[in-house]
């Protein structure tokens, strides 16, 4: 599983290419361990699920299909590493079926996975809080004050918010971004970085300005404005004066 992985990791674009174009006699050059490796995997899938023996293992050339398709979708999907695969078999191990999983649905337990053995929520329970904190974030003076179950969930629930309003997001979108920043954290945390707490602002105090005194020096004002009134009237009284006569 480790050589696995490894290939995956440190692929080449030449290789994912003759992969994909089912050359068998250049894969056997240029692929020979990495379909060594991807038999690996299937072998432990089928002990799993059975009853791929009469799908997707019973016919070899379908069988050699597939596995280059999950070869390429792991590279494109960023499963490049073992505790992301390993993290996929625990899923894989808990399921109550004996049908193989697509491609897909196994990049998806890869993904849960890893966010379980790190210790962070699932995306859904970021979800649920990135509702909550929608109604109730007006009860609190910042972000920071409000009570986050998980500090991972201040970080991305507010990137998020940030997008929704930027590109207008559907719930579905919301969704979708949530769970590409908690696979991110979930790698970054694997590799030995650390959540930082949500940290207080200082509050400011201060007793805000007034109109006149964001305008300037209100005396300076008051006597333009007494000035003009008083040259408004000696022309009033002036036009008047000359009227009479």
């Amino acid at each position: 599983m480790k050589d696995l992985a490894t290939v995956i990791k440190n692929r080449d674009g030449g290789a994912l290419a003759t992969m994909a174009s089912g050359d068998v006699s250049q894969r056997r050059v240029v692929n020979s361990d990495a379909q060594q490796l991807v038999d690996v995997l299937f072998d432990n899938l089928v002990q799993i699920f059975p009853a791929a023996r009469h799908t997707v293992m019973a016919d070899p050339s379908a069988e050699a299909a597939t596995k280059r398709q999950w070869i390429l979708a792991f590279a494109e999907n960023g499963i490049t590493t073992v505790e992301q695969v390993r993290a996929g078999m625990r899923i894989a191990r808990q399921q109550e079926t004996d049908f193989w999983p697509s491609c897909g649905k196994f990049i998806a337990w890869c993904r849960d996975g890893m966010v379980s053995s790190v210790g962070l929520p699932a995306a859904s329970d970021i979800f649920d809080e990135f509702k909550r904190y929608a109604a109730e974030r007006g009860r609190y003076q910042s972000p920071e004050t409000y009570p986050w179950p998980h500090p991972v969930m201040y970080w991305i629930v507010l990137d998020v918010r940030r997008l929704m309003q930027q590109y207008n997001y559907t719930d579905v979108e919301v969704m979708k971004s949530i769970k590409s920043k908690l696979a991110v954290w979930a790698r970054d945390i694997a590799k030995g970085k650390t959540i930082p707490n949500p940290v207080s602002r200082i509050a400011d105090n201060r007793r805000p300005k007034t109109a006149a005194e964001l305008a300037g020096n209100p005396e300076h004002y008051k006597s333009i404005g007494l000035a003009a009134l008083a040259s408004i009237r000696q022309q009033v009284h002036g036009n008047t004066g000359k009227g009479a006569a």
